[in-house]
């Protein structure tokens, strides 16, 4: 079999669209609108949402020293103390 080009699809398409009643049309015309808006470029935009996730990630950046950040941390630690019995 043949590869097919562009226009071998959109005169296939056409062809196809002829044989329906006029009455159709308007479903049809919905139908494509829909999967060209919301199933085309939703993969699109996930794949450019995604670009932006993994871009945001980086090394930290502050003008604090290590060490005064490690203190920030474990000072921010709550210790909770259990008595557990069995």
């Amino acid at each position: 079999m043949t590869a097919w080009t562009k226009a071998d699809y959109e005169q296939f398409l056409l062809n196809e669209i002829r044989e329906l009643p006029k009455h159709e049309l308007e479903k049809i015309l919905k139908l494509i609108h829909f999967v060209k808006e919301e199933i085309f470029q939703t993969e699109n935009a996930k794949e450019e949402d995604l670009k932006i996730f993994l871009e945001s990630f980086g090394s930290w950046q502050d003008e604090k020293a290590p060490e005064e950040i490690i203190h920030e941390i474990y000072e921010s630690r709550k210790s909770t103390i259990r008595d557990i019995q069995l």
